[in-house]
């Protein structure tokens, strides 16, 4: 099979001063599908690297002005994912750990075959792709949870995630509902050295109390009726990286003291499993109750409270920090805009005016507002919701919300009737898959029968 058009974008540099190799060499690669950008000396091979960005790096240890580990050093010096293989005719010596020491990510002993060549430079490009698409993530996720505010409570909040983030400390994060307290947890671990771990989040309201043994330490084969085949829990998914427990104020207290026994000791034991099994999880928790009264009432036990308290961020509601409402309601703005593959517009509204709101529900409201007021526009109405001025200290509102789902229900099926009920062209118009909307038509109990005229 021939994958050259696999191969035709990658990037090779080859520093070889001799001639007729080089030649050979290229000319094979060339074949393959590889760009080849050939270089004599190390000076040579460096203006490439500072013009370019190669993936990898085949170099001759000796070049007429230096020693081939130069270009690696420069690599290293200049932070650049290329992956150098270090050629030799002096065979591969007691200098191996050197070299890896100097960047070598892989040597290979003159003379060699062509083939054998292919199979180290394919697995070399493997890894430059592989931190290639990390690093994407990285930079994908950062921008995916980013944090939106200028206020002083907001700038303190950015402070505390980057001490945390430099603390192996389990970290409790306590808001009201809808303020961000995911986001909270994801910042700090995109900062710690955990960040290229796993990042687990478990809602502990969403699970039933009889599962919360197999849920977060999982079972053996057999452990029970049922089970199968054996199946890992959130502590062992987790291993390395971190564990959310999102609500954690609704997690039973007889689950609480196996919880603390895991922090305390790094180890529990699968449901049916007579193994020991060691964990490296850091915890972050994050809850809307005030987990001291539920310590005090006997709903929380006081030595978890203890364990998971050592460092504590309150997440301010938005009322609290109306400054940054106008930027946080743009930034949903122009992301719901790119969910719904809509051109980029500014709204008929201020972002300033929702200052005026007290948003009871937090950042999941002042969404959920935005997208009414989008699909209200998409069907050519105008969304006006009834607005009061609240007084200090009062905090409820009188809007013109109608629940999300009632105002895609009836988009969904204006645009059906639209297309003379035509399912399949109705999920085409609104960008959704057939079985999506036959799904929802289900769940709104919407059946479609339509008659065939007599010719």
């Amino acid at each position: 099979m021939d994958n050259t058009s696999k191969r035709d974008l990658i990037p090779l540099l080859l520093a070889e001063d001799d001639e007729l190799l080089s030649m050979s060499i290229r000319d094979f690669l060339e074949s393959k599908g590889f760009k080849v950008y050939p270089a004599k000396r190390c000076d040579e091979a460096l203006k490439i690297l500072d013009q370019r960005t190669i993936h990898v790096a085949l170099v001759d240890k000796k070049l007429p002005d230096g020693e081939g580990t130069t270009i690696s050093e420069y690599i290293i010096r200049n932070k650049l994912r290329t992956k150098m293989i270090l050629m030799t005719a002096y065979g591969v010596d007691q200098k191996i750990n050197y070299y890896v020491q100097k960047g070598a990510f892989d040597f290979l002993e003159k003379p060699f075959a062509l083939e054998k060549l292919l199979k180290r430079i394919e697995n070399a490009n493997r890894m430059f792709e592989l931190e290639y698409s990390h690093e994407a993530l990285e930079i994908y996720h950062k921008s995916t949870y980013k944090i939106i505010g200028d206020s002083p409570e907001m700038k303190r909040i950015n402070k505390m995630i980057s001490l945390a983030a430099l603390s192996p400390s389990p970290v409790l994060v306590q808001g009201e509902t809808g303020t961000g307290k995911e986001l909270i947890a994801r910042n700090i671990h995109l900062e710690s050295s955990r960040g290229g771990k796993q990042f687990i989040s478990v809602n502990c309201a969403s699970i039933p109390e009889h599962l919360f043994e197999s849920e977060f330490f999982g079972y053996t084969k057999g452990a029970f009726t049922g089970a199968y085949k054996e199946k890992p829990g959130y502590f062992e998914m987790a291993n390395y990286g971190i564990l959310h427990l999102d609500e954690i104020g609704e997690m039973p207290m007889e689950f609480q003291a196996k919880l603390l026994r895991v922090l305390e000791e790094g180890t529990y034991f699968k449901l049916g499993g007579t193994k020991e099994m060691e964990v490296d999880v850091r915890i972050i928790a994050s809850t809307n109750k005030n987990l001291k009264d539920e310590v005090a009432n006997k709903r929380f036990r006081e030595d978890l409270y203890f364990r998971i308290a050592v460092f504590t961020i309150h997440l301010p509601p938005l009322r609290e920090r109306q400054e940054d409402i106008p930027l946080i309601a743009e930034y949903l703005w122009n992301n719901l805009i790119l969910k719904m593959g809509k051109k980029m517009a500014p709204p008929t509204f201020s972002f300033k005016e929702l200052k005026k709101n007290p948003w009871k529900g937090n950042v999941r409201e002042l969404r959920n507002y935005l997208e009414q007021r989008l699909i209200y526009s998409d069907m050519g109405e105008v969304f006006q919701p009834e607005v009061t001025t609240i007084p200090a200290g009062e905090q409820t509102k009188k809007t013109g919300f109608k629940p999300l789902d009632d105002v895609i229900r009836e988009y969904v099926l204006e645009i059906l009737e639209y297309c003379d009920y035509n399912k399949a062209r109705t999920a085409r118009e609104l960008g959704l898959s057939l079985s999506t909307l036959q799904r929802k038509l289900r769940d709104w109990g919407v059946t479609i029968q339509k008659s065939i005229d007599p010719e």
